[in-house]
């Protein structure tokens, strides 16, 4: 709540008002949860101290450890906020707090707690064609930025001809490093090209597919050898018999 003074000076007198920090609003509300974001709503405080308020926003997950986080640094004027780059199948608490032009006011009670849904896992990256031994391919990818929130259990790796798909599953470890390794044996054909994309599975099913290399040309047998040397400028291949 604002205060007012009254001065007198010389023979006239002047109102004079101070602007106070606001009060606490209401707990904020979370909706529209989805995987990695929500939307969080509030009302404006009884009491803006007698100035215009914004507001900010800070999240949690519950636990004894917990700290709370700013979301957003600088102050919002909508009563409604997204909050983004959430984990899946996280729990999170929210509270806010009005800041008018004096100061920020006290932040209001912890919102119900909401918990981020899983879902299919992101796009892994562009799979490399690292080595071509006769109609062997070794490939490698990057994992997904996202799991959804569960382990990967597999992926799969398409492959094309100019005519044809084949699929091959590849099992993995649940605590996998950041970088797939897998060799494609026994399972193309000779003098063929192929382009190859990979996609993550999850319990939740199978997520979208990467990019999809460029061609690859397979050979007979196992006495010719194709390496991809990688360089920042350009990218060699080179053949040995």
């Amino acid at each position: 709540m604002s205060t007012s003074v009254m001065l007198r000076i010389s023979s006239r007198y002047y109102v004079c008002f101070t602007v106070d920090e606001p009060s606490a609003p209401e707990p904020p509300v979370v909706t529209e949860v989805r995987t990695t974001s929500c939307t969080v709503t509030y009302q404006p405080p009884r009491d803006d101290g007698g100035a215009p308020v914004s507001y900010i926003l800070e999240r949690r997950t519950p636990g004894p450890d917990s700290e709370w986080i700013r979301v957003n640094d600088t102050p919002v004027t909508d009563l409604h906020y997204t909050i983004d780059n959430l984990t899946p199948a996280t729990q999170y608490e929210f509270h806010v707090a009005a800041v008018n032009k004096r100061r920020e006011g006290y932040f209001s009670l912890v919102s119900l707690s909401a918990i981020t849904p899983v879902s299919t896992p992101d796009k892994p990256g562009r799979p490399e064609v690292i080595e071509v031994i006769g109609t062997s391919v070794y490939l490698q990818w990057s994992t997904p930025h996202s799991d959804g929130g569960t382990d990967i259990t597999q992926y799969m790796v398409m492959c094309s001809t100019s005519d044809k798909l084949k699929y091959i599953t590849v099992a993995v470890d649940t605590n996998t490093e950041s970088l797939i390794s897998y060799t494609i044996r026994s399972q193309l054909q000779p003098h063929t090209e192929y382009t190859f994309a990979v996609a993550a599975v999850n319990r939740m099913g199978q997520g979208p597919w990467s990019d999809r290399t460029e061609s690859t040309r397979t050979f007979a047998g196992m006495n010719q050898r194709l390496f991809y040397t990688h360089s920042p400028i350009d990218t060699k291949h080179t053949i040995h018999t």
